[in-house]
């Protein structure tokens, strides 16, 4: 016999219907269905049948209709009384409701142990035991306490049986599924996180931005709330290409590189980022990677590779593609782990190191291990064949050498904002700005039908330019076009442009926030080092040359070099050119230059950048002595503003070698001429 409750709810045997009796005795049956062996109490019963009105025969009328159900289950059911009720017993009937649970009990062990394919089918089933709407046929009364309850049930299953169809890269199922589901439970944050999931794995990154930028208005115009947090990490994963990959041992169907082979008597599981599906450029950078991480067997354990640059530069993007590019190359796997949380708080150790235990092993280590016994273990695994291991979002201060030498003679691939050029063997990969053509190419391939409708191929380079190349901002807007696609690439780049506005609230964008990324590398930095950038801020100049910085950080010529070329190291300047001195002219960053003027204002006095200007004019005027005293005799005047006269000089200065030093110079005249005017008012 087989009792349904999920659906209409009937009692069949041998596939025909046994005669229940109206809509209570039907209400009596389910309820107690649902209630399993805790049973129901009088006063329970009276309310799912009756609701707060019941009759003055209620209990003469309850066992009539338990004597009905009696009658129509024979023996198969057993109605037994306990306190102030009924407990319903079923021996040998089998009730939907219950096979929903065990069905999916079932699969969610299969999913834990990460047996997907299982756990896939195991939810399919639990999930056809639906034959309807349930509970129909039920008073209102059941229907309002245990509807609700039921249907979340069903979406829940829904959602945890995409996970596992997600693991197996079975987005395109998913996406034909959910895409109607998220119009009709719009609320569903998960359920929207898993259809951009499952939609980045078809290729459709815009489409998955567009899914998220909805969910965003409607949490905002209906709830007044931002997305949670299950939203937010799926949408910085997406741009930032680090959705989680399909996992090993389940039908790899989407990136088949990532297979493992077995290794001794463990079976090793490699995970990666699943490729970023419009990942463009670097290819120059890809090339020296395939140099460093194809090579052929050696005794001699492999050095270390390093890729640093600065927030946003793409260090994880490149690490993954490189890893996955060569991932053949690497049998006993590949592994891929982040030390570093979502804000940038470091991981703690253990957490990390059992990651990586239960990627080799298939299963977690026990609690009681120790961080020795976990490096012990690390240590013997990895021993055994040929892995890749990358360290991704690697600090200052965290335990490199630990984690090095637990990996042996794995051959590990380090991402991170400093340079680790103190490791043995290391082999240093730096990420500047990408070159315009492939930057180009990234923000098209982002943003595609978006941008190539516009067909303004000028735009979209100016746009480029504005973003200085940085393939975080290009992100960024690419997701500006796509969510807003009335935006022309054009109209994006006057607002950026548009000095009135600040453009690193352009470039924030959900989960996305360059300015928030650069306001953390600005943040790691040691204090001597920040305040010399704020210094070089008041320069107002993209162009630094170490007189000037000498000038406007007060310091001797050779300290100022230092600084500079520490600065250099953290990826905050740039060499751009050689003075004909032979000093190195240095450049800021257009975003960087953004983040550091909100500095300047927060932290230095309100006087700073007009005493700076004096300062650097002063120093300039005396380079032009000695190299024209005879042209700045003819324009020395006592008398004369220092804005005003070094105008005057400007206008006449030879072509070298002071060209490279106009435009801050120019800056100065400005701010000197500003601060005159501020005090006349």
């Amino acid at each position: 016999m087989e009792l349904h409750v999920l659906g209409a709810i009937e009692a069949l045997e041998d596939g025909r219907a046994r005669l229940l009796g109206g809509m209570r005795p039907r209400t009596l049956l389910a309820a107690l269905v649902l209630a399993g062996d805790r049973g129901l109490g009088q006063q329970e019963i009276r309310t799912a049948l009756w609701g707060v009105a019941p009759p003055a025969t209620v209990r003469a009328q309850v066992h009539t209709y338990v004597s009905r159900l009696r009658r129509a289950l024979g023996g198969r059911a057993e109605f037994v009384r306990a306190h102030d009720g009924y407990v319903l017993r079923l021996g040998g009937v089998t009730v939907d409701y219950r096979e929903c649970l065990r069905l999916s009990a079932q699969a969610r062990t299969a999913f834990t142990e990460g047996r997907y394919e299982e756990s896939s089918a195991r939810f399919a089933e639990a999930l056809r035991q639906w034959r309807g709407r349930a509970l129909t046929g039920a008073t209102e009364f059941l229907d309002q306490q245990e509807g609700p309850r039921l249907e979340e049930l069903r979406l829940s299953l829904l959602e945890e049986k995409a996970d596992a169809d997600l693991g197996l890269g079975r987005g395109r199922e998913v996406v034909d599924e959910f895409t109607k589901l998220v119009e009709k439970h719009p609320f569903r944050e998960r359920m929207r996180a898993q259809l951009m999931t499952a939609l980045y794995q078809c290729g459709r990154q815009a489409d998955a931005i567009a899914v998220y930028q909805q969910g965003r208005a409607v949490l905002a115009e209906h709830l007044g709330v931002d997305p949670g947090e299950t939203l937010e990490s799926t949408f910085r994963a997406l741009l930032s290409g680090s959705l989680p990959a399909p996992r090993v041992g389940s039908l790899p169907s989407v990136a088949p590189a990532l297979t493992a082979t077995s290794v001794g008597d463990s079976g090793a599981r490699g995970e990666l980022p699943s490729p970023l599906v419009d990942f463009a450029g670097r290819g120059a950078e890809l090339a020296l990677l395939r140099q460093w991480l194809s090579r052929p067997d050696s005794d001699v354990p492999p050095g270390p590779v390093v890729i640093t640059g600065m927030a946003g530069s793409g260090k994880s993007v490149l690490a993954a593609r490189a890893a996955h590019q060569n991932a053949a190359a690497y049998p006993g796997g590949c592994f891929f782990l982040r030390l570093r949380d979502a804000s940038g708080r470091p991981r703690p150790l253990p957490t990390v190191l059992d990651e990586l235990l239960t990627g080799l092993d298939g299963e977690p280590p026990t609690a009681h291990q120790s961080l020795e016994d976990r490096l012990w273990l690390i240590r013997q695994r990895l021993a055994r064949g040929r892995r890749l291991v990358v360290l991704d979002h690697v600090g200052a201060g965290d335990p490199v050498d630990v984690l090095l030498s637990a990996c042996g003679r794995s051959q590990v691939v380090i991402t991170g904002r400093p340079r680790f050029a103190d490791l043995p063997g290391v082999r240093l990969l730096a990420l500047g700005a990408l070159p315009e053509s492939e930057a180009v190419a990234l923000l098209t391939g982002i943003t595609g039908r978006t941008t190539a409708a516009s067909g303004d191929l000028h735009a979209v380079e100016r746009l480029v330019r504005l973003c200085d190349r940085h393939p975080g901002a290009l992100r960024a807007v690419a997701a500006q076009l796509t969510a807003k696609p009335h935006w022309t690439p054009g109209r994006l780049a006057d607002r950026l442009a548009d000095h009135r506005r600040n453009m690193l609230d352009l470039l924030r964008v959900g989960g996305l926030d360059v300015g928030e990324s650069l306001r953390g590398h600005y943040a790691e930095l040691p204090e001597p080092l920040r305040r010399a950038l704020r210094g070089l801020t008041m320069l107002r100049s993209r162009t630094v040359s170490v007189w000037a910085a000498a000038a406007a950080l007060q310091l001797s010529h050779g300290e100022t070099e230092d600084v500079l070329e520490q600065l250099v190291d953290a990826h905050m300047l740039t060499v751009t050119g050689i003075e004909q001195d032979g000093t190195f002219v240095l450049g800021l960053s257009r975003l960087l230059l953004c983040v550091l003027g909100e500095e300047v204002e927060r932290s230095e006095p309100e006087g700073a950048p007009t005493e700076v200007a004096a300062r650097v004019l002063a120093a300039w005027r005396r380079r032009l002595r000695e190299a024209d005293p005879v042209t700045v005799a003819e324009r020395d005047d006592a008398g004369a503003h220092p804005g005003d006269l070094l105008a005057g000089v400007l206008r006449s200065l030879p072509a070298e070698p002071f060209a490279g030093s106009a435009e801050f110079c120019r800056a100065c005249v400005r701010e000197l001429r500003a601060a005159r005017t501020a005090q006349h008012v």
